[in-house]
């Protein structure tokens, strides 16, 4: 921050250095017209005393505000973010819920489905029979165990002896 006031004061001086130069010329050409060169040299110092005096003054004032609004853009910044946080929670909170609405809604239809299913097959044996013959026509190559009287099924061990 220091070095920007000290770069302008050596231009500052610099340009004084430069007047001081253009007045000498101005003044050979003169032919030893002092009063011009010290009038030139003094209007070049004050102004380049003022413009540094000016400059180490306000530079201070203006690192101040430029933090000021630093911050104050920073804080803005960081509202936003914190708005933005809270849409994106409220959007997936809404989510939740068309998600949790779409399960229940989907639960309800299948357990009625298995109601009505369920009640269709209570005393009715001869679909069921028909759905066990159906199952048997699609499968193909396997072993089915049909159960006896007893509920034991005949097992076919000796079958896979060779």
């Amino acid at each position: 921050m220091i070095m920007v006031p000290a770069v302008l004061l050596v231009v500052g001086f610099v340009i004084l250095a430069i007047s001081f130069y253009a007045a000498k010329e101005a003044n050979k050409r003169e032919k030893g017209n002092a009063a011009l060169f010290i009038k030139s040299g003094i209007g070049c110092a004050i102004f380049s005393a003022t413009t540094a005096a000016i400059i180490l003054f306000a530079m201070p004032q203006y690192y101040v505000w430029q933090q000021n609004k630093a911050g104050e853009a920073e804080l803005a910044r960081a509202e936003q973010n914190r708005q933005i946080a809270i849409q994106e929670a409220r959007a997936k909170e809404e989510s939740a819920k068309s998600l949790a609405n779409a399960e229940v809604i989907r639960a309800e239809g299948v357990a009625k489905a298995n109601k009505i299913i369920g009640d269709s097959l209570q005393n009715n044996e001869a679909y069921i029979h028909y759905l066990w013959i159906e199952a048997l026509r699609e499968s193909s190559n396997e072993v089915i165990y049909i159960p006896t009287e007893a509920g034991i099924p005949i097992t076919e061990s000796a079958r896979f002896k060779k």
